[in-house]
């Protein structure tokens, strides 16, 4: 008896020690797959020139080089998709909004937004677009999020709604060049404060948007240059997005290993009280 207890200690010990140094290897092997539309690499800028009804300015749009885990230890890692205006007579480009994504399988994920005035996380994270990219094809999510009111205590579950509908793949002229097989995308975002509709167009060229469409404003942005990274996709590149699953397994593996080590420990002493 004292050899199988010793054998299931050391085995429960192998199980805790060797789940984490698995974990290191294989959490990484289940990345999500690359995605042609959407190029998420860290330090990516993209450069619009920028129209709402007679005023103009400069808009950059970037991945920016840090990243979030949200909803907890165990929750998803996000990169944030900013926008930067310059305007006329400004030497500089000022932050103005920014999203959370992130990718799941083939898939964009949107899981947040935030501006000056607001910030809202999603609790669970709504598809945007799945590759390969169809014409017609739909997203429809509705989640609870939470929404901060800037400048005050304010803080909310709310309804948020996504409607993400691929209207059209065709060929878009802009500044930077005309580009073949852009996915038009309708988004229809609706919050408490109401819908905002509008259109982007996305090339894979590209791997980032070339047009936006905000007809409810009347502006449009469109692409006039822009720098894609490479070598530093989160996903491909670092060992950040896997922490959670990691972490996940390492701390399942320990809470089962102690557990029966715990068990064993009792079993062998009522053993050997019927012994004795």
């Amino acid at each position: 008896m004292k050899k199988f207890f010793k054998l299931g200690v050391i085995i429960s010990i192998i199980g805790m020690v060797s789940v984490p140094l698995l974990s290191f290897f294989i959490a990484p092997q289940m990345k999500p797959l690359d995605m042609e539309y959407f190029q998420l690499e860290a330090g990516s800028e993209l450069f619009y020139n920028t129209t709402e009804n007679s005023d103009t300015w400069e808009t950059k749009r970037y991945i920016d080089d840090s990243y979030e885990i949200i909803n907890g230890i165990f929750g998803v890692f996000t990169v944030f998709w900013c926008e930067a205006h310059k305007y006329p007579g400004d030497s500089d480009y000022s932050w103005v909004n920014q999203m959370w994504l992130s990718k799941s399988g083939n898939s964009l994920i949107w899981w947040g937004f935030e501006d000056q005035n607001t910030k809202v996380i999603a609790h669970n994270g709504l598809t945007y677009v799945t590759e390969p990219v169809i014409a017609g094809a739909n997203n429809y999510g509705l989640t609870l999020a939470t929404l901060t009111i800037k400048g005050s205590s304010q803080v909310m579950d709310v309804n948020f709604e996504g409607n993400y509908t691929i209207d059209a793949v065709e060929s878009v002229t802009v500044p930077a060049g005309t580009f073949n097989e852009c996915i038009k995308v309708h988004e229809q975002e609706i919050t408490p404060d109401g819908t905002i509709d509008f259109y982007v167009w996305y090339s894979k060229d590209v791997g980032g948007a070339v047009k936006y469409d905000y007809h409810q404003n009347n502006r449009t942005d469109v692409l006039t240059s822009y720098h894609m990274t490479t070598e530093n996709d989160p996903w491909n590149n670092w060992l950040i997005p896997y922490l959670p699953t990691m972490l996940l397994w390492t701390i399942s593996s320990s809470i089962i290993g102690v557990v029966a080590i715990i068990a064993l420990i009792i079993v062998n002493k009522r053993l050997i009280k019927r012994e004795a």
